[in-house]
């Protein structure tokens, strides 16, 4: 799949390229534009759950090349790291699911965690593809659209617990045992979770950029702009057989910890959104 989408990257490009060769009526040594950019604050991981959602910050850096069609209208294409944050809280969170224990007797597994906090990490690499307009002049207004593609390249998250409470009920004795705590039945405070994978899948986006561009010398340029970019696609598979507290049957002592974004029934999709203030220098 990967593969695919690098491919399909490559042949993008090449379209730009050519469209640009294509362009008359502008002078050689103006058509080229190399740029560095920097960007953020505001960049999270945006979706529903029952819990209450603090979108975090991020920012990202960037290379692009743009080929100028004429004066005011320019293609290009770019690649960019961007990191993204969010936190997610609960008052109270709890679960149940039937399992096995290390008797191989069927019960259901119970747990409760009091104000719990995931606090969730990315990292991406994106290749923005886009479209830009500018004014003439020294002091010019400019309007940039397209999409990008991005890449997981890191992600995790850390949980914390204030209380986390743990039981069984076996149905076929009628009766909810709340210890002992080697069976992974407990009641246990100040529950930190260290840091675990958070894996992601590839995300496309809609990018959209304006602001003013102002020379400074013949050949450079300051960009000055606000940016948004909207995931358009879910970005987490859910895996429905993992929940927020895994009971380990071979170990019971030493439970589990999962994603909520596996374990809730009531998320959503999963999109990267990002905006704020983008600067970019540029030389032509």
């Amino acid at each position: 799949m990967k593969k695919y989408i690098i491919s399909h990257i490559a042949s993008i490009s090449l379209i730009t390229i050519l469209l640009g060769i294509c362009g008359n009526g502008y002078s050689q040594e103006k058509k080229h534009e190399l740029s560095v950019s920097v960007g953020g604050p505001f960049s999270f991981l945006k979706y529903q759950t029952s819990g209450e959602v603090v979108n975090g910050n991020g920012f990202n850096a960037g290379l692009r090349y743009s080929y100028y069609l004429n004066e005011v209208l320019s293609l290009g294409i770019g690649v960019e790291y961007q990191t993204y944050s969010s936190d997610v809280k609960y008052q109270v969170l709890s679960g149940a699911y039937m399992t096995t224990d290390a008797e191989d007797e069927n019960f259901q597994f119970r747990y409760a965690a009091t104000n719990l906090r995931e606090q969730q990490k990315l990292g991406y690499i994106n290749i923005p593809i886009g479209i830009q307009y500018e004014t003439p002049g020294t002091t010019q207004l400019y309007l940039a659209a397209g999409a990008k593609i991005g890449f997981a390249v890191n992600g995790n998250y850390e949980t914390t617990m204030q209380n986390l409470t743990t039981s069984g009920y076996y149905p076929q004795y009628n009766v909810e045992l709340f210890s002992p705590a080697f069976a992974g039945f407990a009641s246990t405070n100040n529950v930190k979770v260290g840091k675990q994978d958070l894996n992601t899948e590839v995300s496309y986006s809609a990018t959209f950029e304006t602001g003013v561009k102002q020379a400074i010398g013949d050949k450079k340029s300051l960009y000055i702009g606000l940016y948004l970019d909207y995931g358009l696609n879910n970005i987490y598979n859910k895996d429905d057989s993992k929940h927020t507290v895994q009971y380990n049957a071979e170990l019971p002592v030493q439970l589990g910890y999962n994603s909520v974004l596996n374990s809730q029934s009531t998320f959503g999709d999963v999109r990267l959104v990002s905006y704020g203030l983008k600067l970019r220098f540029a030389i032509r």
